[in-house]
């Protein structure tokens, strides 16, 4: 008589372990990819929104700080050094950030020890965290810092050390931060990181600014008014003098980054070929400058042009901001890790790039592009933020 069983195994059934054909094995294995394959994008969702709730827990814990600080120093926003060094052209060359000078005072009472001209002032001893940092190579413009009393005592924000981390900043094409300040101690400084691991812009409203605009029918005037390139004039497209709410120099160190942040982007790639800045460098003044002053401005607020006679009978390009979002805004780049990305959809909702034209206008925030205002689902007339469809994200004091 022939047997069916060969060593245990029924002819034909190649089962393996315990019990489990081998096509059952592979079934298995196939369902479980499935599942991963499945579940995979909703983990990546999941881990994108922890990050995202906890820079924006971070953003809203530094503008509260600030908050406090101008409480407690009669309305002066946080910064050793004025907005008007920090936007000064010579900061181009160093790369010191505005938040990097908002985190001398944020930081606490003690770290700044003495400015650099005084005499009896330490040297600088990196090792032991005593680096001499400021936006210029003038030693009447710099500070001796202990970075170790960063975060002690009568500090107002004190960072997770993991996103509290200077940036490479040597000078070099794989520098995550611009300028080439060797010798200054400023390689040395940490900047405040988001939960993605790139650093946080902060824009301090100048207080010798005008309040209010000098409003005329030449659009670009403006805007110069409200944001402009330095504080000095260099650089400043037209014959624009005098203060600006903000100045682009003060955060250049990130701005015409070639590596930025922890994927290396060239913050000064060319946003009309591709994925990249709209306010970095390759963007012309004028056009970046128009742009960053519609999104600083506050969109429940605005002014009509002179010879405009209501809100009714105007157009967009005659619509301008009253005030700004804030007197200190704290700006991440977002899960893409850019700042004003040209491919997030708040620059293919709203920019204007035709006929030579690259940036967003801020009377947009009233009107679409036909001039046509916008309605709320009962029809009423309503407002947009400019800002909100970015990928980025921004907290601010008022």
């Amino acid at each position: 008589m022939r047997s069916d069983h060969v060593d245990g195994m029924s002819r034909g059934s190649s089962r393996v372990g315990a019990g489990f054909s081998l096509v059952e094995m592979l079934l298995v294995i196939a369902v479980i990819a499935l599942l991963i394959a499945m579940l995979m994008p909703a983990l990546s969702g999941a881990r994108q929104t922890a990050i995202r709730v906890k820079t924006q827990a971070m953003m809203a814990d530094l503008s509260n700080a600030a908050q406090r600080f101008g409480n407690d120093n009669n309305g002066r926003n946080p910064g050793y050094f004025s907005e008007t060094l920090m936007g000064h052209s010579d900061n181009n060359a160093i790369g010191m950030s505005a938040m990097e000078n908002a985190m001398l005072e944020l930081g606490g009472t003690r770290a700044v020890l003495t400015r650099a001209d005084d005499p009896n002032a330490p040297g600088a001893n990196p090792e032991a965290g005593i680096i001499v940092i400021g936006p210029s190579s003038d030693p009447a413009n710099q500070v001796v810092v202990n970075l170790n009393l960063i975060g002690a005592e009568g500090a107002y924000f004190t960072p997770e050390q993991q996103f509290f981390v200077p940036q490479v900043h040597d000078g070099s094409n794989s520098a995550q931060q611009s300028g080439n300040p060797t010798g200054e101690g400023q390689e040395f400084m940490p900047d405040v990181l988001d939960a993605w691991g790139n650093p946080l812009l902060v824009w301090s409203q100048d207080p010798g600014a005008p309040s209010s605009l000098l409003l005329s029918n030449d659009a670009d005037e403006v805007y110069t008014q409200i944001a402009r390139v330095s504080s000095d004039g260099d650089g400043n497209p037209g014959d624009t003098t005098g203060p600006a709410w903000f100045y682009l120099e003060s955060n250049s160190a990130f701005l015409e980054a070639p590596a930025f942040g922890s994927a290396g982007i060239d913050m000064s790639a060319d946003p009309t070929t591709g994925s990249a800045s709209v306010i970095g460098a390759a963007v012309a003044d004028l056009e970046r400058i128009r742009t960053l002053a519609s999104l600083l401005a506050s969109s429940n607020s605005y002014q009509l042009d002179p010879s405009v006679n209501g809100l009714s009978n105007a157009e967009f390009e005659e619509v301008f901001p009253s005030r700004a979002r804030g007197r200190f805004l704290v700006q991440s780049a977002g899960s893409d890790g850019i700042y004003l990305n040209s491919t997030d959809p708040g620059w293919a909702e709203n920019a204007h790039t035709d006929g030579g034209e690259y940036h967003i206008d801020f009377g947009n925030s009233f009107f679409d592009q036909g001039n046509i205002r916008y309605t709320d689902q009962n029809g009423a007339f309503t407002n947009i933020d400019l800002f909100e469809p970015f990928d980025d994200l921004i907290f601010g004091t008022k």
